[in-house]
């Protein structure tokens, strides 16, 4: 019966029918052949509506499984008559359909849920992160600025008695503070570190490098990197001399022109990310004339590969100058590279010649330019810039006395213009923010806030379109602000943890500039895990982070909670546990959705039970909690002093090194440290008995507790 006939039916059916269209593969080929079915007006309507309606079935079978293909041949009987479909259709009730629509519905809000609840916990652990990052950061300025103080004392007594700086600390500030350019310590060092001071052994199986440096040899360099392959210090050294020799000829600002390549690559931070970096030239190529490259600093720290990074990048420097410029980052400075993992590496892999090294590297960093121009359009810099970022001064400062940008300008008789020094730390340390005007960078502790009034100022003045910067890591490798007059490029995958972040880099192309962004993520593991398997492995990494810092503060937390729960039931609101570890710890985090993976909560959530899952420290024998401590709240601090003071790069220091960083330490904090306690910890940490302390054992002696964990192990 055909569809015409359906009309001239005595009565409608008691429920309208829905007719779905289903083209099976095998009728394909025989689909321009079929009969078009006609529609119909319905008998008891004045306007034409569909009484069966065709629909493609076959897009439908996702989302509505009932529609399977067990249902593709139907047959109806009315009155009489029967109506065979063919088997590419099927008949379904409207109110069916209009249930598998509202379980679809269903559905998308469930999936959009858990999509937000993910991307919650992404942004709290990114938050926990970024928070102890930059409290770090903050707890370094905040050390070198104690020694300026001490710089200050020590040049006012100098001249009037010389036992005060009889301390090894003093006299590791001493000779950090009389390096120059023309000093006879940068001729010694130039003397000490020459190539062919250092003969290659017989069993060496690295590479091997001559001069000029060749692509060639840069690709032998790669690849015995990638094999995790040390590269022998004299051709390590020959790299530095001969691109020390290179970034002396370099202006403070480095202008570049595309009229011949068109394009030109800017890479943001690599921390030591080998990874990232053979990605990047494997996607975009090697530096060339027709492919130039702003790699714009913070090369090393943090990660594992850091000198083969650095070495890399000079080693193209050395190729080709002019194809490559290295913009200078605030981690490259040595009082960062001793507290961030930089020196560590070093003495690691190049043992008793590290000192040496390291001398020569800080030498390197001191020569880097500190920013780039593309086409008088793009200004490029590490940080950014400040209310007071002045080009024309920039372009006359003598960048090589800045060995560390931390270093505190000294008031000698040879004098530092502070507003000079300002210039510098702000291109290296500062932030935009979306506030309008211009602050200090009190999250960091250094460097200054930068508002859109404030880019809009500067880049009108300057006859500039965009500023591409770096410094902040950026979960899509990248991120525009300011309105898209700031790009923030970072090129570091994996910063925080496997899976934290991607890298990005962008090229610039043709007349116009146009911004192409590339993405990637070094790691091969996040490919077999899901996206929330992902973000768990990274959530636990930031709550074991954050553990340890409570940690830190344990018994200061303690005796707040306690005056909050007078009747001692051991529970407080989750509103004063919040409140409370915010005032001890300072950081500016979501403290109330974390209570419940940082604490047991009771029965309906409401209130902690602070003292279960204690998680504390311990070091040693040493039972003064107070103490213990406060020494583990400042370890980085502590290891950034023994490194300071550790010139041989021995990784011992003494113990009156030890109490001398201790006082350090103590009058830095503004808390005594009581003497019989510190020799209890010198005691202790002093495990072969011989009269030194590894720096290695000193950190690894900090144990932290888990309270909670060992009382149910007993149980």
């Amino acid at each position: 019966m055909g569809c015409g006939q359906s009309s001239n039916r005595s009565s409608q059916p008691s429920t309208e029918l829905i007719k779905v269209s289903v083209k099976r593969k095998e009728e394909s080929t025989r689909s321009s052949k079929r009969e078009r079915r006609e529609i119909v007006p319905s008998p008891d309507r004045q306007s034409p509506q569909l009484s069966e309606i065709t629909v493609p079935l076959l897009p439908l079978l996702p989302l509505f499984p009932f529609l399977s293909s067990t249902h593709h041949s139907t047959q109806r009987n009315e009155t009489n008559s029967t109506t065979t479909f063919p088997s590419s259709f099927i008949i379904i009730s409207q109110s069916s359909l209009i249930s598998a629509i509202k379980s679809a519905i269903l559905i998308q809000k469930w999936y959009r849920r858990c999509v937000a609840r993910l991307e919650a916990r992404r942004r709290t652990s990114w938050n926990i992160f970024t928070a102890l990052e930059y409290a770090g950061e903050q707890d370094q300025l905040k050390l070198y600025d104690f020694f300026s103080d001490v710089i200050g004392t020590m040049l006012e007594q100098e001249t009037t008695d010389h036992t005060r700086i009889a301390s090894p600390i003093r006299r590791a500030l001493t000779t950090y503070n009389e390096s120059s350019a023309d000093s006879d310590a940068v001729i010694t060092l130039l003397s000490d570190t020459q190539p062919a001071n250092f003969p290659v052994e017989k069993t060496y199986k690295g590479p091997h490098l001559k001069l000029p440096v060749s692509r060639s040899q840069i690709g032998e360099l790669i690849d015995a990197f990638k094999l995790n392959k040390i590269l022998h210090i004299k051709y390590v050294l020959l790299i530095l001399h001969e691109s020390r020799k290179i970034l002396r000829t370099l202006p403070n600002i480095i202008h570049h022109n595309t009229s011949y390549s068109s394009q030109v690559t800017v890479c943001g931070d690599l921390h030591g990310k080998f990874d990232d970096l053979t990605i990047i030239l494997y996607k975009n190529g090697y530096p060339s004339a027709t492919n130039p490259y702003i790699f714009n600093g913070d090369f090393v720290d943090r990660g594992g590969q850091s000198i083969e990074v650095l070495i890399i990048l000079l080693s193209f420097v050395c190729l080709d100058p002019k194809s490559i410029t290295l913009n200078r980052g605030n981690h490259e400075d040595h009082i960062m590279n001793l507290r961030y993992g930089f020196v560590k590496e070093l003495m690691a892999k190049y043992k008793d010649k590290s000192s040496s090294l390291i001398k020569m590297i800080e030498e390197i960093f001191a020569w880097l330019p500190l920013a780039s121009i593309i086409d008088e359009e793009i200004f490029v810099v590490h940080g950014g810039i400040s209310d007071k970022t002045e080009l024309e001064i920039l372009k006359n400062i003598d960048r090589h006395k800045y060995v560390s940008i931390l270093r505190p300008p000294v008031k000698d008789k040879k004098g530092v213009d502070m507003d000079e020094w300002k210039q510098v730390l702000d291109l290296l340390w500062s932030d935009p923010k979306p506030n309008r005007g211009c602050w200090p960078n009190v999250f960091r502790g250094g460097g200054c806030y930068y508002g859109a009034d404030i880019t809009a100022q500067f880049i009108e003045k300057h006859g500039l379109r965009l500023i591409v910067r770096s410094h902040e890591c950026k979960f899509e490798g990248y991120e525009y602000c300011h309105n898209d007059t700031v790009l923030t490029i970072f090129s570091a995958s994996n910063y925080y943890e496997v899976g934290s972040n991607r890298g990005a880099y962008v090229k610039f192309i043709g007349k116009e500039k146009t911004p192409h962004l590339v993405q990637y993520m070094a790691s091969k593991t996040h490919r077999k895990l899901s996206s929330s398997q992902r973000l768990s492995i990274v959530e636990e990494s930031a709550l074991k982070d954050l553990k340890e810092k409570l940690a830190s503060h344990h018994s200061q937390l303690i005796e707040s909670f306690t005056e909050k729960d007078p009747t001692m039931s051991g529970e407080i609101s989750i509103g004063d546990w919040a409140d409370i570890v915010f005032t001890v710890t300072k950081l500016q985090l979501p403290w109330r959705t974390l209570a419940p993976k940082l604490a047991l909560m009771n029965g309906d959530g409401s209130r902690v039970k602070y003292n279960a899952n204690l998680v504390s420290v311990q070091l040693g024998g040493t039972r003064d909690k107070d103490v213990v401590e406060e020494l583990y709240r400042h370890k980085n601090t502590l290891e950034s002093l023994f490194r300071f003071m550790d010139k041989d790069n021995s990784g011992q220091v003494s113990m009156a090194e030890f109490i001398d960083a201790i006082e350090v330490l103590s009058k830095y904090t503004k808390r005594s440290l009581p003497t019989q306690y510190i020799a209890q910890i010198a005691e202790s940490i002093d495990f072969n008995k011989d009269g030194y302390i590894d720096l290695n054992e000193l950190l690894e002696a900090f144990r932290i507790v888990d309270q909670g964990r060992i009382n149910n192990n007993i149980v």
